[in-house]
């Protein structure tokens, strides 16, 4: 993969990070009045974890990369 299309792929995971969070902070307070929820927060909660930890290992393989968010 070329330098541009990891950094790409970076960034859609971290925008699929701030996405996911949002919903699992959402059904985690929809939660407390319907816990049939749980098991849909659940599965958020474990989409976001493969995603943070695709970055973190991206990160560790690459080194520290100078990259600014828009």
């Amino acid at each position: 993969m070329s330098d541009f299309d990891t950094e790409r792929a970076r960034e859609a995971a971290e925008d699929l990070a701030d996405l996911l969070s949002a919903y699992e902070l959402e059904l985690s307070a929809l939660e407390q009045d319907a816990p049939g929820v749980a098991p849909l927060r659940e599965a958020i909660g474990v989409a976001l974890a493969r995603v943070t930890f695709w970055i973190s290992d991206r990160d560790a393989e690459l080194g520290p990369v100078s990259r600014t968010r828009h």
